[in-house]
């Protein structure tokens, strides 16, 4: 998204669909954990639209803060956390990833759970 003067806005790393439902996708490469600051803007992003849903990438985990931050989210919005090895794993697999995101919403529904870190069955 720009401005009238043509300056970025607000960057999304991604957008994908699965079952109908449309999901923000933020992914962050940093060596610390994902902090309530970044947990907190992408949020905003997500709730500026409606019924889209976040889903959060991380390579290095994320703060309990932003976790915290993640499940008061859930009474708005779905919000699924993920951290990067998971994909990683389930890529080199060949596994599948809307099998994947699934089950991690029937955790972030369910059980309050933003981030469930899954096996290797899908």
């Amino acid at each position: 998204m720009r401005s009238e003067e043509g300056h970025p806005v607000e960057q999304i790393d991604g957008a994908l669909e699965v079952d109908g439902s449309a999901y923000l996708v933020e992914i962050k490469w940093w060596g610390e954990p994902v902090e309530i600051n970044a947990m907190s803007r992408h949020l905003v992003r997500v709730y500026g639209r409606s019924e889209v849903r976040a889903l959060f990438i991380s390579a290095s985990g994320f703060t309990g803060p932003a976790i915290e931050e993640s499940e008061r989210a859930l009474n708005q919005r779905v919000i699924v956390l993920g951290e990067l090895r998971e994909l990683v794993l389930l890529l080199e697999r060949q596994g599948d990833v809307a099998a994947w995101l699934r089950e991690k919403v029937r955790f972030a529904q369910l059980e309050r759970r933003p981030l469930a870190l899954l096996g290797s069955d899908f």
